[in-house]
């Protein structure tokens, strides 16, 4: 798991010219004159960040790398959060009326952030409101996805005769992945090699600058794996060395925050046309942030294909972590149908979210039908991020069928077709482009 990271550095004016084509422009701002848009993309930013200056949602803000003149006084009181929704409310209001003019753009896209943060204020000033599905639609911009519950019974058939033995699947599935534990003490090389990997072949596709770097800290203060991009080329990635326990684990967790995952998203939207200072934050709960989530899922398949990942399994990771490499291939396949299951565990988490089942009716469903080996983790975590949780299976679906069909489409190689995903991330243009197949005209790919 990653919460969403964060952000950007100032960028050289010489970039302007790709700005214009990245985010559209006016008849006076092609002709020299101010951009009517920019005072409201202001106005985003500075209540964004009062959002994160209100006690008990100072993490809303992820991070923040634009004018510091946007930014509350530190002497300023926080304002309440029925202030800041009256506010942005209000904001959203005049980015629409604007938008009236000149459809499209630049305006179009803050319309977009806008609403997603006057709903996400919404929320943290009346929890629960909104059910699942409202929530998914309002602060991420998501849509549920339909369960294909003969698709379930496909897969749980295929990994019962995969795991024999007395008991049910989930308990010899947990029997089973008790054997691929990696010791305490090899944790951190494993997962060291598993990144100078996921590097290795994310650099084959994509330039990255020179000079970028990932500093990687273990510690026991994060729940699993926790990604903040610094700006500059800079990220640092904080690990609990229970996220990387299974053999497994080091090559997802790699390849998901780092290479071509978060570090390397953050990178590529630096290297593009410079950000319009709403793309100056990174907000914790919002729609850009869920697609980086399932972006980054998808890279993980995209940069270890299944026959590629055992034989790398069998030659690397296996032997550094004392388990016979032989075991690999099974492993593998294992590892696969079980991550085809994370989609049946959205109506579960939908249901309990909403009222409709007991925790304890979730956890049992959720170990049963999605094979989840700590499903209170998993709801826990739910009653803190509720449909951000959709990042990790929606997502990661919305953002494979974008690439398979553009790539299709245009003969591009996924791994461009995914860059242009994570360098400029409009929600938007992932159904746009996919289902119309039209070339993209704002300078990518």
């Amino acid at each position: 798991m990653s919460p969403p990271v964060s952000t950007w550095t100032p960028w050289l004016p010489a970039l302007a010219a790709l700005m214009i084509l990245a985010f559209g422009c006016r008849p006076s701002c092609a002709a020299g004159g101010p951009d009517p848009v920019q005072p409201l993309a202001d106005a985003f930013v500075s209540l964004a960040l009062q959002l994160g200056h209100v006690p008990g949602h100072e993490a809303e803000v992820d991070s923040y790398f634009g004018p510091p003149s946007l930014a509350p006084a530190a002497t300023t009181a926080p304002r309440t959060l029925a202030q800041l929704s009256a506010a942005a409310h209000e904001l959203e209001a005049d980015i629409r009326h604007e938008q009236q003019g000149a459809p499209g753009g630049r305006g179009e896209r803050l319309l977009g952030q806008a609403r997603s943060l006057a709903a996400l204020i919404d929320g943290l000033q009346r929890p629960h409101q909104l059910s699942f599905a409202q929530e998914a639609a309002a602060v991420y911009a998501m849509s549920m996805p339909v369960a294909d519950s003969r698709a379930t019974q496909r897969t749980l058939r295929a990994l019962d005769a995969l795991l024999p033995g007395p008991g049910g699947v989930a308990e010899r599935l947990e029997a089973y992945q008790a054997h691929f534990v990696i010791p305490p003490g090899r944790r951190k090389v494993v997962f060291e090699r598993a990144l100078q990997a996921c590097r290795a072949r994310t650099l084959r596709h994509w330039n990255l600058p020179a000079g970028e770097r990932l500093d990687v800290e273990w510690t026991d203060d994060v729940p699993a794996a926790w990604h903040r991009y610094r700006g500059g080329g800079r990220s640092t990635l904080q690990i609990n060395p229970q996220a990387v326990a299974l053999v497994g684990q080091a090559l997802d967790v790699a390849c998901h925050e780092a290479y071509p995952g978060h570090h390397a998203q953050f990178l590529l939207m630096e290297q593009k046309a410079g950000p319009a200072v709403e793309d100056t934050i990174a907000m914790l709960h919002s729609p850009v942030s869920v697609l980086r989530e399932g972006a980054a899922n998808f890279g993980i398949e995209l940069a270890f294909p299944v026959a590629e990942r055992v034989a790398f399994d069998r030659q690397v990771l296996f032997p550094l972590a004392g388990i016979d490499p032989a075991l690999a291939e099974r492993y593998e396949r294992v590892s696969a149908f079980v991550a085809d299951l994370s989609v049946a565990t959205v109506p579960i988490l939908a249901a309990y979210r909403d009222g409709r089942t007991s925790f304890g009716e979730a956890a049992a469903e959720l170990e049963t039908s999605a094979l989840i080996g700590s499903p209170q983790a998993l709801l826990r975590f739910l009653d803190e991020e509720g449909a951000y949780t959709l990042g990790y299976t929606a997502a990661r679906e919305r953002v494979r069928h974008y690439v398979e069909a553009r790539s299709a489409c245009t003969g591009q190689d996924p791994w461009r077709v995914l860059a242009e995903v994570v360098s400029t991330p409009q929600v938007a243009v992932l159904d746009q482009g996919a289902a119309h197949c039209v070339p993209r005209t704002d300078g990518i790919g």
